[in-house]
């Protein structure tokens, strides 16, 4: 489903379905992969009556509320260059009030080199980010395949200490809205499946298999959204 940034903004702005969908449908499955205990019904509850129902890690809570935060000013902040100033932006609004921001980690590149666990991928040293983030924030994009290869790249870099998986998968969101692509949510379905073909693009720079993997998340989420899709045309054509 295509979601044009004007029409992105406007949902932002009234109180509506469809933009509460869309919010809780990416972060409920962009936050599990990353290891968040909030089910969906706790994370629709967090949105709607501002309570926090389970037990979850403070950290956890903390950054689901941050998510939250985020996805809203993401929209907010479309029409801005993509440049490393908001980039920052976006990892401090996620981190603020965690143990990252008490270590002095949010808003900020790495310090001390990160490795990924369980692969065999070598990261950016942390006197290498600025370079590279610079260099990729040139990038074009114009297809999903330049959506998938910008993000192999940015998570090969893995600029932050922490949160760069959910920071890529904004990114992902971005872009695609930006250049009226399908829109793209990470499905917790595929978790397996796109943690396999990232790591076969950051080894072999072979992207064909994340390309497959987004295309997939794409109908998975425009299936859960078809319902909205008159009224997101009606809107569009407004």
């Amino acid at each position: 489903m295509k979601i044009l940034k004007e029409t992105m903004k406007l949902l932002l702005e009234i109180n509506n379905a469809i933009y509460d969908d869309l919010k809780l449908e990416f972060l409920y499955h962009s936050n599990k992969l990353e290891g968040s205990t909030f089910n969906l019904e706790q994370l629709n509850i967090l949105l709607d009556e501002d309570k926090i129902i389970g037990e979850h890690s403070v950290d956890d809570v903390q950054e689901t509320i941050n998510s939250l935060k985020l996805f809203d000013f993401v929209i907010k902040t479309i029409d801005e260059e993509l440049a490393p100033r908001l980039l920052k932006e976006y990892h401090s609004l996620l981190k603020t009030n965690t143990i990252d921001s008490e270590r002095g980690f949010a808003g900020v590149y790495k310090k001390i080199p990160n490795k990924l666990r369980g692969v065999d991928i070598e990261t950016a040293q942390p006197y290498e980010v600025e370079e590279k983030i610079e260099e990729l924030l040139k990038m074009e994009i114009n297809s999903i395949e330049d959506i998938a290869n910008f993000h192999q790249r940015f998570e090969h870099i893995h600029p932050f200490q922490d949160g760069n998986g959910r920071i890529g998968r904004y990114l992902i969101l971005r872009q695609c809205i930006e250049n009226n692509i399908d829109l793209i949510a990470i499905d917790d379905e595929y978790n397996k499946e796109y943690k396999k073909a990232l790591y076969i693009a950051q080894k072999d720079n072979n992207i064909n298999l994340l390309v497959e993997i987004l295309k997939k998340c794409q109908t998975r989420l425009d299936e859960k959204l078809s319902k909205y899709e008159n009224a997101i045309e009606e809107l569009k054509n407004k």
